[in-house]
C-alpha cells in the first residue's frame, strides 16, 4: 500500500521578465512501479492534488509561490478545486481539451470562484479565440510555435490584456528573443545553460572565489591560509560573520572575528559555506534562480547519499551537485574549471560523465538532473541501481526544497532580481495593474 508520499513530485520555475520566480508548474509521476501510467491525465493530476495539497501541503512544497496545476477535460468538469486554494493556484487547462460548451462553462465557474486560469494553446486558432477571453495566462511552446504565430497571438493577448508565458525556452538567446516579442513569462532550463563557452581567464572579481574553493580541496585544511583569503574579500567576512550570528546559530556570545568562525564551524560545515559563498560571489550578471538550483542540486545530492548511506569514499555530493552547474555560472567549459580547481577524480570524472554507469556519486548526479526536468524514467533507470524507493526519493526531495527555501529567506532580497517583485495574483484584473519590471539580461545589446 502507497502512503502519502509515494510518488514522484517536483516543481519547474516559471520567471518574470526580471528574472524573479513568479510561480511553480508542479510536475508528477506516481510510482517506481508504474512511472509511465500518465496517460491518464485524470489520475495524474488527481495525484498530484492529493499529494501536494492533502500530504505535503502547498506553502511547503512552493515555499509561498502559486502553483501551476495541470487540468484535462475530466478534472475541468470535476469538482477537485474544493481542495484548491484559488490564491495560491493557476489551473493549467491542457491542450487537448476541447473548446466545448461544457467546457467553457466550466472555466467561467471557475473564474466566477476566483481562479486564474492559463490556457496550453496548439495549432488551432479558431480553438484559441474562444478560450482567449475568459483565461488569465497564455502559454506557448517556443519550439513549436513558429516566430509569425507568436507574435500573431502575442498582439491578440496585449489587446486582452492577457499574460502569455513562453514555455521550454532552453538558452538564455531564446530568452532574450521571447523577452523582444513581448512574453511576460518564462518557463524552461535557460538561466542553467551556458550563454557563450569560451577558454577566457576568469575575471579578478571572481577569482578569490576560485582560489578560496581550490583552498578547501585540500584534505588537511589550512585554517591560517583560509583566514587570510576571506580576511582580504570583504563580502566573505560580512558574509561569514552574518552566517554564525544568524537564527541558525545559538551561541553564547556574538562571533566577531574569522578566525573564531572557522573554528566554530570545523571543517566539514566550513568547506560547505566556502562553496555557497564562493558560488554566490561568481554569480554576476547571472537569474538569481541559478543559485537556487545550484544549492538545490548540492542538497538533493546530500541528501539522497546521506538517506541510502552510499560509500562515496572523499567525494562530497553537496560539493558534487554544485559543481555540476559551475559552466553555467561562469560561461566556460566545466572541464577547464575543474582542472583550475585541481577537483578530486572520482568527481571530476562523475561530473563529466567518464565514470562506471553504476557508480554511486554518478548515480545520485543523475537522479537529481532527471528530476529537475520531470524525466522520471531516467530517474527510475538511476533509482535502480541504488535501490531506492519512490517515496524515499519524494522525502528527500521536499528536505532539499524545503532548506534551499529557507536558504533564500534568511537571505532577505539578496536573490531579487533588478524590477518589480513578480505578482503573485495571476488573474487577468490584477495582470496588467502591476508593471512586469524591466527585462534583465546579461547578454551584450
Amino acid at each position: 500500500m502507497r502512503n502519502a508520499l509515494d510518488t514522484y513530485i517536483g516543481r519547474q520555475p516559471v520567471l518574470d521578465r526580471g528574472w524573479n520566480v513568479a510561480g511553480y508548474e508542479l510536475l508528477f509521476r506516481s510510482s517506481l512501479d508504474n512511472f509511465c501510467d500518465t496517460a491518464d491525465g485524470d489520475s495524474a493530476t488527481s495525484q498530484v492534488i492529493v499529494n501536494a495539497v492533502l500530504g505535503v501541503g502547498l506553502d511547503r512544497l512552493l515555499g509561498g509561490k502559486p502553483a501551476f496545476v495541470n487540468f484535462d477535460r475530466t478534472l475541468l468538469l470535476g469538482d477537485w478545486t474544493t481542495v484548491l486554494p484559488a490564491d495560491k493556484v493557476v489551473i493549467e487547462i491542457l491542450e487537448t481539451v476541447p473548446a466545448e460548451e461544457e467546457i467553457i462553462r466550466a472555466c467561467h465557474r471557475l473564474r466566477e470562484q476566483g481562479y486564474a486560469l492559463s490556457f496550453h494553446c496548439n495549432a488551432d486558432e479558431e480553438r484559441t479565440e474562444l478560450f482567449a477571453p475568459f483565461v488569465d495566462l497564455l502559454k506557448v511552446d517556443f519550439q513549436l510555435t513558429s516566430p509569425a504565430v507568436q507574435e500573431k497571438m502575442i498582439r491578440r493577448c496585449q489587446q486582452l490584456k492577457i499574460g502569455i508565458v513562453a514555455e521550454k525556452v532552453e538558452t538564455e538567446l531564446e530568452f532574450r528573443r521571447a523577452s523582444k516579442l513581448g512574453y511576460d513569462y518564462f518557463q524552461g532550463y535557460f538561466f542553467a545553460s551556458p550563454t557563450v563557452l569560451h577558454s577566457a581567464r576568469v575575471p579578478a572579481s571572481q577569482m578569490n572565489g576560485l582560489r578560496l574553493m581550490k583552498e578547501v580541496q585540500k584534505e588537511d585544511l589550512n585554517f591560517a591560509a583560509i583566514e587570510d583569503l576571506i580576511r582580504h574579500e570583504l563580502s566573505f567576512s560580512h558574509a561569514l560573520l552574518k552566517y554564525l550570528n544568524s537564527a541558525a546559530f545559538h551561541w553564547a556570545h556574538r562571533v566577531e572575528s574569522i578566525r573564531q568562525a572557522l573554528i566554530l564551524l570545523g571543517s566539514k560545515e566550513i568547506r560547505k559555506w566556502v562553496y555557497m559563498a564562493s558560488l554566490s560571489s561568481m554569480m554576476q550578471n547571472r537569474p538569481p534562480i541559478l543559485m537556487a538550483q545550484v544549492l538545490m542540486r548540492g542538497r538533493f545530492c546530500e541528501v539522497i547519499a546521506g538517506f541510502q548511506k552510499l560509500d562515496l569514499g572523499e567525494s562530497d555530493p553537496f560539493l558534487a551537485g554544485m559543481f555540476s552547474l559551475l559552466d553555467a555560472i561562469l560561461n566556460r567549459p566545466l572541464e577547464g574549471i575543474l582542472d583550475e580547481l585541481n577537483i578530486g577524480r572520482k568527481i571530476r570524472s562523475a561530473l563529466l560523465g567518464l565514470s562506471d554507469e553504476a557508480d554511486p556519486l554518478s548515480v545520485v548526479l543523475r537522479i537529481v538532473k532527471s528530476w529537475e526536468v520531470g524525466d522520471w524514467a531516467g530517474v527510475e533507470l538511476a533509482a535502480r541501481f541504488i535501490g531506492m524507493s519512490a517515496d524515499a526519493l519524494s522525502n528527500c526531495y521536499l528536505e532539499a526544497s524545503c532548506w534551499v527555501d529557507s536558504v533564500f529567506a534568511q537571505e532577505g532580497n539578496k536573490w531579487q532580481a533588478s524590477g518589480s517583485p513578480a505578482p503573485m495574483d495571476f488573474r487577468r484584473h490584477a495582470f496588467r495593474a502591476v508593471p512586469p519590471g524591466p527585462v534583465r539580461s546579461s547578454l551584450p545589446a
